[in-house]
C-alpha cells in the first residue's frame, strides 16, 4: 500500500515577512468568544465578529473559536474551556478575548476582555480614519515564532495524527511558552436563547455557522503543553487521537452532563497556538493577565479542502488505545503509560469515571498523547 506523503497544512506562519536583524513570521490572530446557549445577549456579539471577519481581506489568519463557558453549562460546554476561562477572568457572557492581550479598545484603560461590537467598531474606525484596520496592523506586525500543522486523518477509523512545529527568532520573549491545540467544529445547529423564552415561544434552532465551538482538547493540558526548543530554535509536538462520535457535556456528573452531542468530522478543523502562561497571583486572586498573550496561531481542516493548506488522509500508526469498564489499555497492556484528566490530574487506572482522559506513552522513541473517552 502506497501511503501518501504528509503535506504541510497550515502555511500561514512559515514565510518570513521581512529580512533584517530578526526575521518576522506571518501571524495568525486568535479571537476567543465566551458564550452560552442560554445567553440571550450572545448572538449579537457573534454577528459582530462575523462582520469583522467578513470585512478582512485575509480571514484565514483570523482564528475565531468559541468557548461555552461563563454563563451556564450547556450542550457545547467542555472541561477544557474551564481553565482558560478562569485564567482570563471570565465570569459571564458574552466576552471576547483578542490574542489574550490587554488592549484599550473603546474603554480608555488596558482591558483583556472586550465585546464583539467594540472589537468590530474599533477595527472599522481605524480602517476608515487611518486606511488600515486594527486587525491589519496586528497582522503586519508579524510574529517572533512560527507555527505550522501537519494532519493525517483516516476516515474509516477516525484516527487523527496532529504534528505542530515551528521556529522562534531571537526576539521571542515568552518566559513559559506553551502549545495548545483544539479540535473545533465549523458548523453546528442547536438551541440558543434569543430573548425571553416562555411556554408560548418555541425553541430556536440556532445555526452556529462560523462560531466554531471548541469540541475537544488535543494537547495534554488545557493551558497548553510546555514548548521546548532545540539549539536552532525549532520545536515540534505530535498528538494522536480518535475523533469522537459524540462529546459528553461538562460537568459529567450532572443531569446536563448526560447530554451527548454528535461530532461531524466533515466540519472539523484543528486550531493550535503558542501562548505564554503565567499563573502567578498578582493580588491573591487574579493572574497577571498582561503576561498570557498568544504569540501565533494556525488552523487546518481535517479534509482536503482547507483554505490554509491540504491535509492527507491515511491511517495513523502505533498501538491501539481502548477503554472498557473504567480501565484503559494500550495495545493490550495495562502498564507503561500515564493517564491524566483534562485538568492535568494524574489518574489511577481501573476505576475511571465517565469522561475524557489523556493517555501519554512513548512509541518509536517519541512521546505520544492519545485522547480516550470513558463511557
Amino acid at each position: 500500500m502506497n501511503i501518501p506523503k504528509l503535506i504541510t497544512a497550515a502555511a500561514i506562519a512559515i514565510l518570513p515577512l521581512a529580512v533584517g536583524a530578526q526575521t518576522k513570521f506571518e501571524r495568525g490572530l486568535l479571537i476567543e468568544l465566551y458564550t452560552g446557549q442560554g445567553c440571550a445577549n450572545c448572538p449579537p456579539q457573534a454577528t459582530a465578529l462575523k462582520e469583522l471577519v467578513a470585512n478582512e481581506s485575509d480571514p484565514d489568519r483570523l482564528i475565531w473559536i468559541t468557548h461555552h463557558y461563563g454563563y451556564n453549562s450547556d450542550s457545547l460546554s467542555i472541561e477544557a474551556s474551564e481553565a482558560p476561562g478562569r485564567l482570563c477572568g471570565i465570569a459571564g457572557a458574552p466576552h471576547v478575548i483578542f490574542n489574550r492581550t490587554l488592549t484599550m479598545l473603546g474603554r480608555g484603560v488596558p482591558c483583556l476582555s472586550q465585546s464583539g461590537t467594540t472589537l468590530r467598531d474599533y477595527n472599522e474606525h481605524l480602517r476608515s480614519t487611518q486606511g488600515k484596520s486594527f486587525i491589519r496592523q496586528e497582522m503586519e506586525a508579524g510574529a517572533d515564532i512560527s507555527i505550522d500543522i501537519d494532519l493525517a486523518y483516516d476516515e474509516a477509523s477516525r484516527g487523527l495524527q496532529v504534528r505542530v512545529y515551528g521556529q522562534k527568532n531571537e526576539d521571542f520573549a515568552a518566559g513559559n511558552p506553551t502549545l495548545t491545540a483544539y479540535l473545533v467544529e465549523r458548523s453546528w445547529t442547536g438551541f440558543q436563547a434569543m430573548g425571553y423564552q416562555g411556554p408560548d415561544i418555541p425553541t430556536i434552532d440556532y445555526a452556529y455557522h462560523h462560531m466554531n465551538p471548541v469540541r475537544t482538547l488535543i494537547s495534554s493540558a488545557p493551558l497548553g503543553d510546555a514548548v521546548t526548543f532545540d539549539g536552532d530554535g525549532h520545536y515540534e509536538m505530535t498528538y494522536e487521537l480518535t475523533v469522537p462520535q459524540t462529546v459528553p457535556n461538562y460537568p459529567y456528573d450532572t443531569a446536563v452532563g448526560q447530554v451527548e452531542t454528535e461530532v461531524n468530522p466533515d466540519s472539523l478543523y484543528v486550531v493550535a497556538f503558542v501562548a505564554n502562561i503565567d499563573e502567578t497571583p498578582v493580588d491573591n486572586i487574579n493572574y497577571d493577565r498582561d503576561n498570557i498573550r498568544v504569540y501565533n496561531a494556525a488552523k487546518c481542516d481535517l479534509g482536503d479542502n482547507s483554505t490554509t493548506g491540504i491535509a492527507t488522509r491515511h491511517a495513523t500508526t502505533g498501538p491501539a488505545v481502548t477503554a472498557d469498564g473504567g480501565r484503559i489499555t494500550v495495545d493490550g497492556e495495562d502498564h507503561g503509560f500515564d493517564i491524566y484528566s483534562l485538568s492535568g490530574q494524574a489518574m489511577a487506572n481501573g476505576s475511571l469515571g465517565r469522561g475524557i482522559y489523556i493517555v501519554r506513552f512513548t512509541h518509536d522513541g517519541r512521546p505520544v498523547c492519545r485522547k480516550v473517552i470513558v463511557k
